[in-house]
């Protein structure tokens, strides 16, 4: 069995986390004070063993819970769901005239979880340069025609997914799919509760996801899931379809260790530590089938 354990690398990055979400919620240096006090706290009674996703999960859990609004990343969300959907429309034709137009959305999909789409005073037409640069590069890591043959034959598709704003380009993508398998059902999982900048319903809603898949809530509340804290209509979905899509690295961390035929993980590695179990570049580009671990 595979095992995924946090090392100092871990502790470090989510203090790093932690320091960036207080400066965006909370404008006081000495509650920011105080509230970093208590992460170094918690963060010294943690355990040896645990999953990175489980550091971070704590962390900002207890950060949201001490700022007391419900979703601080609203706006934020918002305006990277708008910036993604015109996105979409300028990469759709580029994409649906390409030799491999499931490829070609896959690049997509996961070039979106590199951009930050939210990004004040940029046009979309900087944007979708930055973000075309990101997509013209390969995948380092993929087992996509072992996807490819998968997908043909299969019924049923369980797309986890991750951000807002990229969980746009996860809804052109499952288009794409079911394009190429019109029979396909697919279902999608989204955040439990707001955390950070990942997907909740209400973003599903937002960008119409609903108009081709059904939205299901993971039931959890940390920038990552974990089948020991998910819904059973999580679990239900996990096991029982035919093949099933991680997206992004949170969700990785959470399932990298379970044995499930047909799982894929669609990320970027955006540290070092992935980086080296997926045995990829910093940034690198991952399209791979779980028993290719």
């Amino acid at each position: 069995m595979r095992y995924l354990r946090a090392d100092e690398r871990c502790l470090i990055c989510s203090l790093r986390q932690a320091e960036n979400l207080l400066k965006k919620t909370i404008t006081s240096p000495e509650k920011r004070w105080v509230i970093f006090r208590e992460v170094f706290r918690i963060m010294s009674e943690m355990k040896w063993g645990m999953k990175p996703l489980e550091v971070n999960g704590e962390v900002h859990r207890f950060i949201m819970e001490y700022i007391k609004e419900e979703d601080p990343f609203k706006e934020e969300k918002r305006r990277s769901n708008d910036m993604a959907i015109k996105l979409v429309e300028m990469f759709r034709p580029e994409i649906l005239n390409s030799p491999d137009p499931v490829y070609s959305a896959a690049k997509l999909a996961v070039s979106g979880n590199l951009i930050d789409l939210g990004i004040p005073g940029w046009s979309v037409d900087e944007i979708f340069e930055k973000l075309h640069e990101v997509y013209e590069r390969p995948f380092d890591r993929e087992d996509f025609e072992k996807f490819r043959n998968v997908l043909m034959n299969a019924s049923t598709l369980f797309y986890v997914a991750d951000n807002a704003g990229e969980i746009v380009f996860d809804k052109f993508f499952i288009e794409v799919l079911k394009m190429e398998n019109p029979s396909l059902e697919v279902v999608v999982a989204v955040r439990g509760k707001p955390i950070i900048n990942d997907a909740t319903i209400e973003d599903a809603k937002y960008i119409g996801l609903e108009e081709i898949a059904t939205v299901i809530s993971s039931g959890v509340d940390e920038p990552g899931v974990m089948l020991d804290k998910a819904s059973e209509e999580f679990r239900k979905a996990f096991f029982e379809f035919d093949v099933v899509i991680s997206k992004g690295q949170g969700n990785f961390e959470g399932l990298y260790e379970e044995e499930k035929k047909n799982l894929f993980f669609l990320l970027t590695a955006k540290c070092d530590f992935v980086a080296e179990v997926l045995n990829v570049p910093l940034g690198g580009k991952v399209f791979i089938s779980s028993s290719s671990l």
